[in-house]
């Protein structure tokens, strides 16, 4: 598991790091009001749902920032919100779009 998720981390970081460039200025308040990492939030979804990560991103639709990961998990996708102050899962669905 570590293994998967070490090659999900570096091509997302990279992601994040270009998508500085684009994103607006509440996905940036909320990345810098995190108190966990990207990777700590992804390693919490996984350790809550099992699965394999898929995607991961800094969400501000809420009062409080958090992360959205999705995982994979028996041919399905689901999307797991982690509280970016606490790194405690707050929620997960099954995303039918992906």
């Amino acid at each position: 598991m570590q293994n998967a998720i070490k090659h999900f981390i570096i091509p997302a970081t990279l992601i994040l790091a270009s998508a500085g460039a684009s994103a607006d200025n509440d996905d940036i308040r909320a990345f810098h009001e995190a108190k966990i990492t990207l990777q700590q939030a992804i390693e919490a979804a996984v350790k809550h749902h099992g699965g394999q990560p898929f995607e991961a991103s800094i969400d501000d639709d809420s009062f409080s920032p958090a992360y959205e990961v999705s995982v994979v998990k028996r041919s399905r996708v689901f999307d797991i919100r982690v509280d970016a102050l606490s790194g405690e899962v707050t929620g997960i669905r099954e995303d039918y779009d992906d």
